[in-house]
């Protein structure tokens, strides 16, 4: 039903969660990438995601509906360990869905939403290092070909 549609995770810069989606995910996709969400709380180790919407199709009602559950469910370990969420999103019909989840079931955390993830990666780096992950954040920065953040 949906030939070219693939969700990825890249954990390769921890703290910092990198999560693609192309096209509209199956809902056996989308099921994965809830349990691989969820596995990643579970470490209780905190992170920051960023979630690229830029090449993903829209929600199906199904899923939205599935991800409003899922995050009443995970509240608390959302509250514990994200320290935010920065959403890449290029598109309205896009940004409408993603504000349509927001409104029936905020999140808990801080989130962004940037259409480019150069934006997303300079929110979320400061965002590691106001959580006292400097080194982190500077890893990150310079792994993105970012400069690094002035000092007053």
């Amino acid at each position: 039903m949906f030939p070219d549609s693939s969700i990825s995770f890249d954990d390769s810069r921890w703290p910092l969660r990198v999560v693609r989606f192309v096209g509209t995910p199956t809902l056996q996709q989308y099921e994965r990438y809830l349990e691989d969400t969820a596995a990643s709380l579970l470490r209780r180790e905190k992170y920051l995601s960023i979630t690229d919407l830029s090449r993903g199709g829209l929600p199906t009602p199904e899923q939205r509906q599935r991800q409003i559950l899922w995050m009443q469910e995970h509240e608390a370990f959302l509250r514990e360990v994200l320290l935010g969420v920065a959403f890449v999103v290029t598109s309205t019909p896009m940004r409408l869905s993603v504000s349509t989840i927001m409104h029936f079931k905020p999140l808990p955390v801080p989130y962004l939403i940037a259409a480019h993830e150069v934006e997303a990666v300079t929110w979320g780096s400061a965002r590691l290092e106001e959580q006292g992950l400097r080194l982190a954040a500077e890893r990150i920065r310079s792994q993105y070909g970012l400069r690094p953040r002035m000092y007053a």
